[in-house]
């Protein structure tokens, strides 16, 4: 093709300036026929790696799963809940694959077998340790986190009112409303156990 170029256009331009021409245009069009082949391999460079990502990713995705199902089986929650027989979150949390979820009515007892094996403990604030505390689920959250300080302690309750500056509310590892959709406890429930 650049013959069949230079042959048309050296009559047109004339003599040196054609040459030129076309001497750039050859070592562009050959540059270019020598980069095809590298730019494949090159694609194929970053197919591969690509390939090899999907691989290793997936086999992380994997294991990160593997590691949910293993917390799932192994992490204990306890709720306590003087209404735990009408708070449904324990058998919603049993389906989504938590098989070590409980609830209890009271702890009256730091000693209290449950509360040494849990590894998450959901207090209410009302209605709770009210034979231990004045405070009620706050002073027993309170004392469950200083007796049990690697334990997950988290205060829960559907009240509005109350004292917001409560020095358990700062001991504890979270707080979150009664009311809170399942999602959010599972979510907290994740949070805890990385």
């Amino acid at each position: 093709m650049i013959e069949f170029l230079k042959s048309n256009y050296e009559w047109l331009f004339g003599g040196i300036g054609v040459t030129a021409l076309f001497f750039i245009l050859d070592k562009f069009v050959f540059k270019n026929k020598e980069s095809k082949p590298k730019e494949e391999n090159k694609n194929v460079n970053k197919n591969s790696i690509t390939i090899h990502n999907n691989l290793v990713s997936n086999g992380t995705e994997e294991k990160q799963e593997n590691g949910n199902n293993e917390s799932k089986n192994k992490i204990r929650i306890l709720f306590v809940d003087d209404e735990h027989t009408k708070f449904k979150m324990v058998s919603i949390l049993k389906k989504a694959g938590w098989r070590n979820t409980k609830s209890i009515k009271d702890i009256t007892d730091l000693d209290d077998y449950k509360a040494k094996e849990a590894d998450i403990i959901f207090v209410d604030i009302n209605g709770v340790g009210r034979t231990l505390f004045e405070d009620q689920g706050l002073g027993l959250a309170s004392a469950l986190k200083k007796k049990y300080p690697q334990k997950k302690i988290v205060i829960y309750s559907s009240e509005t009112k109350g004292d917001r500056f409560h020095k358990a509310l700062r001991e504890v590892d979270d707080c979150l409303s009664k009311d809170a959709e399942p999602y959010q406890f599972v979510n907290l429930i994740e949070t805890l156990c990385q």
